[in-house]
């Protein structure tokens, strides 16, 4: 509680020159503090510099623009270009599921090459493996071949790989790169990872291999020189389709399977888990059913699904069961749908259909001729669930449907291959291989103490902001800033009895939007809303100190500037009218301000990500002969040209020098290990508001849903500290 024995209009003076030290609008002559109350604990931690580090739902403050760009908004990128127009150049994909941060995914990709790996930056030809102890280039591509069957060519061919031609050479040698290629050379014609057992299985034209890590295992002697179509997994179990037939494999003994199906030239396979049944795709034969025995005594039990029973064709070229335990396979020309009581169709008129896969949200991604087609079943939804069993006739078609193309982001329509992922969906297309990054909504809940050495119980700064991306046309955000300036009691007479009390604060409420302008390029618009009360509970008869009004921030963050990593951002926020609270002959200015910011990720793989940040940021407040404060769109460029700071020493300063000493310079970094951990460390300068100050802060992803940020301040000068020990504590909230 604030006492003085001031008129109550010298109090609220009084109070702002208290918070000069939290934000430095009020030295510069502008009014509402709170729309410049910089938040989330991240980006305070790195120096406050948040304009180009805008990747959470903070960006609704710092920088709209940031609302066009992963992981806000819905985003594609062409992570590999591969021009293929008639046959894809990436023949079957796989990926390992990683959770946390920034977490991308770990995939890989069968080629007529080979195989090639993503570590969530760059594709790869290799695998990386460190020499341990006193072991040479040999023992290490002796491990990863798993025989010593051509180990000297094998040897050979690694150290000309890694550029190693002598002894001398191979002693310096820390970690070794081993292609993929070094045993398995063929056209790669499917992938699995198995998630239980963390193995990569790689079907090839001539046979089966698994890689566990370290090295790999051919099968060619169990099951020769075959083709290798499709693989399924169930629990401990393996099923492999081939030009020659299907197989299971268990325990390391493998077992042919269905000798009765009229064809033995297996297209695709599907495991569903719910129904403990293999669905099974023969080449010219239909679908097939099995029931596997249970026993050593019983036996496998069959049924075969053709034309009369209601699918597209006998020509399947992919089966997935989606997470209802529904079936659906792909024809050239759509899908063929079993409901678990009969089959339906669902035709592309004028299109060909290339790939079939279901997410476990339980949508489908449908590659065809003409882009890529998700759909969510009605089923799949808990409305359709209910639906479906009260109306066992449900109409095929409903749900719904989305289309992406080269209108909507995508490089190229021709999809061969897709993959769903987290929230990224992989796309094999003529152009290459693509990304689609779905975008989550977030929430972020942010809370500081303000001015701690002071204890002022109920002086605090409240945040909370949301973001929601809208498919194609960008995101939407909103957001409430909240400052209680706590209670003041000021005298109102002579004696002490005589005093009023009252309740100040200031909210901020805003709503935002960020779209792309182009590739590289987005725009983003903030339409703020504030009301400020400085005497609220005040005694009947004393005058109101209320106002209200509005303010428009307009942002554009550019992506990759100049090299790949580099991001600018430039905004220019609070432009809006003057404000007044008792006397509209004394108006105040809100805080115009220009920020420009710099981030660049100098380090980016899977487990380690450091980003640098820095960030200049200008309030802009030019008054004309009269006093007055001139417009945004004069004193947005004039207050450069006339710096209200008084030249030093010898009068020699610059009016540029001047002017930028009025800015205030906040720089910082931020090192993501494992997708887990985040440390953040920063340092801020502002001349005019009296603060030099270190910055740290502690990021921890406690879930996939769940961040909980920290931060902290630390003067480091004469300049005033009244910031010292402030801590700021911030909630990230992905949906």
């Amino acid at each position: 509680m604030f006492q003085t024995g001031e008129p109550l209009r010298s109090s609220f003076y009084f109070l702002f020159l208290i918070l000069l030290g939290t934000a430095s609008s009020f030295g510069r002559g502008a009014a509402i503090i709170t729309l410049e109350m910089p938040v989330g604990a991240r980006q305070l931690a790195m120096g406050e510099a948040g304009a180009a580090t805008v990747s959470d739902a903070n960006a609704v403050f710092y920088n709209p623009a940031g609302l066009a760009f992963g992981p806000l908004s819905n985003e594609w990128e062409l992570t590999q270009a591969k021009e293929a127009k008639d046959q894809p150049w990436f023949t079957a994909l796989a990926a390992r599921t990683r959770s946390g941060f920034m977490a991308k995914s770990d995939l890989w990709a069968g080629s007529a090459t080979g195989l090639h790996h993503f570590d969530g930056r760059i594709w790869r030809n290799f695998h990386t493996e460190a020499i341990e102890g006193s072991a040479r280039v040999r023992d290490v591509v002796r491990t990863f071949a798993g025989s010593e069957d051509g180990l000297d060519s094998l040897t050979r061919i690694v150290k000309e790989f890694n550029n190693v031609k002598t002894e001398t050479e191979e002693s310096f040698l820390v970690e070794v790169r081993l292609p993929w290629n070094l045993v398995v050379p063929d056209t790669i014609s499917t992938l699995l990872y198995e998630e239980r057992t963390e193995k990569l299985w790689v079907g090839t034209v001539s046979g089966l291999f698994r890689f566990d890590g370290k090295g790999w295992k051919s099968f060619k002697t169990e099951l020769g020189n075959i083709r290798v179509t499709s693989l399924a997994a169930q629990g401990a179990t393996l099923w492999i389709g081939t030009s020659t037939g299907l197989f299971s494999y268990r325990n390391g003994v493998f077992e042919a399977k269905g000798k009765i199906l009229p064809s033995q030239n297996i297209t695709a396979l599907a495991w569903s888990e719910m129904r403990k049944e293999l669905y099974v795709a023969a080449k010219g034969a239909g679908i097939a059913r099995m029931q596997p025995k249970k026993d050593a005594s019983s036996k496998d039990r069959w049924n075969l699904f053709g034309l009369e029973d209601g699918i597209m064709d006998l020509e399947c070229s992919a089966i997935v069961v989606d997470s209802s335990g529904h079936v659906w396979t792909a024809h050239s020309g759509g899908l063929s749908h079993f409901n678990l009581r009969k089959w339906e169709q669902v035709r592309f008129e004028n299109n060909q259909v290339r790939s079939l896969v279901a997410s476990p949200s339980g949508a489908l991604w449908i590659g065809t001729d003409k882009g890529a087609w998700w759909h969510m079943p009605a089923y799949a939804t808990a409305k359709g669930r209910k639906a479906e069993k009260e109306q066992l006739n449900a109409e095929e078609g409903q749900g719904e449907w989305s289309h992406f193309h080269t209108g909507n982001g995508m490089s190229s329509n021709r999809v061969w291959l897709l993959l769903p992922q987290g929230k990224d969906v992989w796309f094999s297309t003529a152009a290459g291989m693509e990304r689609f990054n779905s975008a989550e909504t977030q929430m972020s809940v942010f809370y500081e103490k303000l001015l701690p050495v002071l204890n002022i119980p109920d002086l605090y700064h409240l945040f909370s902001g949301a973001t929601f991306p809208a498919t194609e046309w960008g995101t939407i955000g909103g957001f409430v800033n909240f400052i209680s300036f706590g209670q003041t009691t000021v005298s109102t007479g002579t004696t002490q009895d005589n005093t009023n009390t009252f309740n100040s604060s200031e909210t901020v409420v805003g709503l935002s939007y960020g779209t792309r302008i182009n590739k590289n390029w987005g725009l983003g618009l903030n339409f703020k809303f504030f009301y400020s009360s400085l005497s609220a509970g005040a005694s009947v008869g004393d005058p109101a100190s209320t106002t209200s009004s509005y303010a428009i921030d307009i942002g554009v963050l550019d992506r990759d500037l100049f090299v790949n990593g580099l991001s600018m951002g430039l905004v220019l926020a609070n432009i809006g009218p003057n404000v007044y609270y008792l006397d509209k002959s004394d108006e105040n200015p809100i805080p115009l301000t220009w920020r420009m910011g710099l981030a660049y990720n100098i380090l980016e793989t899977v487990d380690h990500r450091l980003t640098l940040t820095g960030e200049y940021s200008r309030q802009m407040i030019y008054n004309n002969s009269r006093g007055v404060a001139e417009p945004f769109y004069i004193s947005a460029w004039k207050s450069w040209a006339y710096p209200s700071l008084e030249a030093e020493g010898d009068g020699s300063t610059t009016i540029l020098k001047k002017s930028v000493q009025e800015g205030v310079i906040g720089v910082g970094a931020e090192y993501i290990y494992t997708n887990t951990v985040a440390l953040r460390g920063g340092y801020l300068f502002d001349k005019i508001g009296k603060r030099e100050e270190l910055h740290w802060g502690l990021g921890v992803m406690l879930s996939n849903v769940l961040e909980v940020d920290i931060a902290s301040i630390q003067g480091i000068s004469d300049l005033e500290g009244v910031r010292d020990g402030q801590m700021r504590f911030g909630l990230l909230f992905k949906l």
